[in-house]
C-alpha cells in the first residue's frame, strides 16, 4: 500500500485521491516487482516460512530471496547445527560447513532451507525502491504507447528504448544486485 501511495505522489496528475487509477497502478507495481525479481535472479518481495530445496555437494546455497532471516538448514531431514554454516542475510547466501570447510552432504534435493526472506513494502533499500517507483511511473505514463521505441523530452532530447525495457538508471541499480549464475 505504501508503494501505491508513493507512486501516486511521484506520478502526480492525473492520479488523484479518488482512486480511479489504483487498480491499474497496483498491477503495474506488481509487474515491475516481479520483473525486477526475475532480472536480479532473487526476490525482494517478502515471504515468510519459505522453503528452498538444493542438491547437496555444494558449499554455497543461493536462496531465492534477498534479506533472509530465521534460516534453518536440513540435510536428509535432519537439522544442521547453525555453527556449521554461515548466513549472509543481505545477499541471501548460506555458506555450508564453515567449521569443517566441506560442502553439504551429497545427494539429489537433499538439502532443505526454511527461512523468512525479502523486504516489507516500506523497507526496500531506498535506492532500489526509488528506481522501481521511477519505472512504475514511466510505465504508467507510457501505458497508451505499446511498442514505443523513442521518447522526446521538452528539452529536445530523445531517448530510444522500448516501453517494456528498464530505464537505464533503473537497470543500473538492478545490475548491482543481480546474481550471476555460471
Amino acid at each position: 500500500m505504501t508503494m501505491l501511495m508513493d507512486a501516486k505522489t511521484l506520478i502526480g496528475t492525473p492520479v488523484d485521491v479518488s482512486g480511479n487509477y489504483d487498480g491499474l497502478l497496483e498491477d503495474i507495481i506488481a509487474g515491475v516487482l516481479e520483473e525486477a525479481d526475475e532480472f536480479m535472479d532473487a526476490s525482494c518481495q517478502r515471504q515468510e516460512d519459505a522453503e528452498a530445496w538444493f542438491d547437496g555437494g555444494e558449499k554455497v546455497l543461493y536462496l531465492p530471496h534477498f534479506n533472509v532471516s530465521g534460516v534453518a538448514v536440513y540435510e536428509n531431514g535432519v537439522i544442521v547445527s547453525s555453527d556449521d554454516y554461515a548466513v549472509y542475510p543481505g545477499t541471501g547466501m548460506a555458506a555450508g560447513k564453515i567449521v569443517a570447510d566441506t560442502p553439504f552432504r551429497r545427494g539429489n534435493r537433499n538439502v532443505k532451507v526454511v527461512y523468512d526472506g525479502g523486504y516489507e513494502e516500506n523497507d526496500y533499500p531506498k535506492a532500489l525502491r526509488r528506481k522501481l517507483l521511477k519505472q512504475v511511473s514511466y510505465e504508467f505514463r507510457r501505458r497508451s504507447d505499446p511498442g514505443l521505441s523513442a521518447v522526446s523530452y521538452p528539452d529536445g532530447t530523445v531517448q530510444k528504448f522500448a516501453i517494456g525495457e528498464w530505464l537505464p538508471d533503473v537497470e543500473e541499480v538492478l545490475l548491482r544486485r543481480r546474481r550471476i549464475c555460471l
